[in-house]
């Protein structure tokens, strides 16, 4: 779990630097496309034995990516007043009456096919 103080160190780095002002919740929201669509590209056209290369390779870069991500929504969870924490278990808490154990252990179903 993401500590308060990693929370507020990102929120701290970009109030610092005067940054929030270009942040709006559309360009953040598309920000965040763009990070994932960065770490996409490691994966891109790669079979399973590259796949492998590439993660022992540039673990770093992928982490790096996985980082830039966490950060976009951590602006857009603050700006939005949004607990990150309490909103990912209130859907954990969904998705297990969505998919109950009995019928998803094993199954890759989706809820509705069940």
């Amino acid at each position: 779990m993401i500590k308060q103080e990693t929370i507020d160190k990102i929120i701290k780095f970009r109030n610092d630097r005067d940054w929030a002002q270009f942040h709006t919740l559309k360009d953040l929201s598309l920000g965040l496309g763009i990070e994932v669509a960065e770490l996409q590209e490691f994966f891109l056209w790669k079979n399973n034995q590259e796949l492998s290369e590439t993660i022992e390779l540039k673990s770093e870069s992928i982490g790096d990516e996985l980082a830039d991500i966490f950060i976009f929504l951590t602006y857009l969870s603050n700006d939005l007043g949004i607990d990150l924490n309490k909103a990912i278990n209130r859907k954990i808490d969904k998705n297990a009456k969505k998919y109950p154990l009995e019928k998803s252990k094993g199954n890759n179903k989706k809820y509705n096919e069940l």
